[in-house]
């Protein structure tokens, strides 16, 4: 089993399916409700968990009962959550709309910034690390230790923020969203301006696949139920592809057939479930 470390955000996420978007009153109707685990390296890692990962997850809660529960639901996907513990945990309230696409509201309380756990025995057998710039200093030093050992280092970029920036400099990989890409001046200039730093670059697009330094991938089509979180479970599933020797083409291919999946199921999907998925494609 191959074992990930992904370093950064964690939160409970409160989704709402609802009815029609935007509102057309002072009420709108709730179709579903339900608790999830949410933040970029936590769902990363429930991703690589589902997909057969030994999955580690460094990052921070609060030491209130919000926190207990979300440190049970991880625990509950198979995840080993190392925890630093602050006042409050994060919450973020989603509204999902009826078409799958995600509005997200986080509540993000002050929390401890020092990492004080053990670099040398999270880092202890593992494959590749994964950094989200929520936890920048915590990510910093980790990636440094990890390059060192000549590891993979995956950075998803999704903020224009010096913090996030500057996890470049310790990453080997950098998989930076549209979002990002439209602050930058476009695909081309961001993919340009990655590749100047010396990493293997790519722009996930949503439904119009993944562009990479050399070339592009097209989206799998799907009948999209929730967005929610499918930017992650690709980061967590490029991220093990690339620790158990995949090529970088390889796992992006890999990775968007998983996120393909949890947008139609809103849910990351398991090992099996994925090949089936890749097997059936012409």
């Amino acid at each position: 089993m191959v074992k990930i470390l992904t370093v950064g955000w964690a939160n409970l996420d409160q989704r709402y399916y609802i009815e029609t978007f935007p509102p057309r009153a002072s009420r709108t109707g709730v179709l579903d409700y339900r608790e999830t685990i949410g933040g970029p390296a936590a769902v990363a890692a429930v991703a690589a968990a589902r997909l057969g990962a030994e999955a580690h997850l460094v990052s921070r809660r609060g030491d209130d009962a919000t926190g207990e529960r979300l440190q049970g639901m991880l625990e509950a996907e198979g995840v080993r959550a190392h925890f630093q513990l602050g006042a409050a945990t994060p919450v973020s309230a989603v509204l999902v709309t009826p078409e799958g696409e995600r509005y997200i509201f986080p509540y993000r309380p002050g929390l401890p910034e020092g990492l004080v756990l053990d670099e040398e025995g999270l880092l202890k057998g593992t494959g590749a690390l994964l950094l989200d710039g929520r936890w920048a200093s915590a990510g910093y030093g980790l990636g440094q230790a990890a390059r060192a050992r000549g590891l993979p280092v995956v950075l998803d970029l999704d903020r224009d923020r010096d913090e996030d920036w500057m996890l470049t400099q310790v990453a080997t990989h950098v998989v930076a969203s549209e979002e990002l890409a439209v602050q930058k001046g476009g695909v081309d200039a961001l993919l340009a301006q990655l590749q100047a730093l010396g990493v293997f670059a790519a722009v996930t697009l949503g439904a119009q696949g993944v562009a990479y330094a050399g070339g592009h991938l097209p989206a799998h089509p799907v009948q999209v139920r929730d967005t929610t979180g499918a930017g992650d479970v690709f980061h967590g599933a490029f991220t093990l592809a690339l620790a158990e020797g995949q090529n970088e083409v390889a796992a992006l291919r890999f990775a968007s057939a998983t996120a393909a999946l949890h947008c139609a199921q809103a849910s990351p999907p398991r090992r099996d479930e994925v090949r089936a998925f890749l097997a059936s494609l012409p």
